[in-house]
């Protein structure tokens, strides 16, 4: 682990990692309203989500001991149409304030990715919106690349 404190999360920090993903909900809606529209119930829903989850074998979820991030992965079989080997999926992986992505950010994902190769992952798949800038930049230092592209329009 870097210079950040990585551990585990517990059902304890649920709470303000639903508030930190809200916050990364909200700057999301503003660039895509229709497509990242909030739910009145988001909070709820992600806190039942999380809670569910948390608890799974297959699930990584960490988060720094200052509560300045956290990374939620869950180790997922591709389609059978490809052999890519078990993957890492990661949605929820939030950073406080952007300048965290490179230090906090950086942190729980190396810590991640390592935790997932000893359960086997072969891949990681990371879910980022195309305007999140500095979490993207991070992906690319870290030799991820851009895998796919979706499109939407509001009908």
């Amino acid at each position: 682990m870097g210079r950040n404190m990585v551990r585990f999360t517990t059902q304890e920090d649920i709470n303000w990692m639903v508030n930190l993903s809200y916050l990364k909900r909200l700057e999301y809606s503003k660039v895509q309203p229709h497509f990242w529209k909030i739910a009145k119930n988001s909070n709820d829903v992600q806190s039942q989500y999380f809670n569910e989850e948390i608890i799974k074998d297959d699930v990584i979820s960490l988060c720094n001991t200052d509560k300045l991030g956290f990374i939620f992965g869950k180790l997922i079989t591709p389609p059978e149409v490809y052999d890519a080997g078990l993957t890492l999926m990661i949605d929820d992986f939030c950073v406080k304030t952007y300048d965290l992505w490179n230090t906090v950010g950086r942190d729980l994902l190396e810590e991640c990715i390592k935790i997932s190769k000893s359960m086997s992952a072969k891949q990681v798949l990371v879910v980022s919106g195309c305007h999140d800038t500095y979490k993207n930049d991070l992906l690319a230092q870290m030799n991820l690349l851009t895998t796919s592209i979706w499109y939407s329009k509001k009908l």
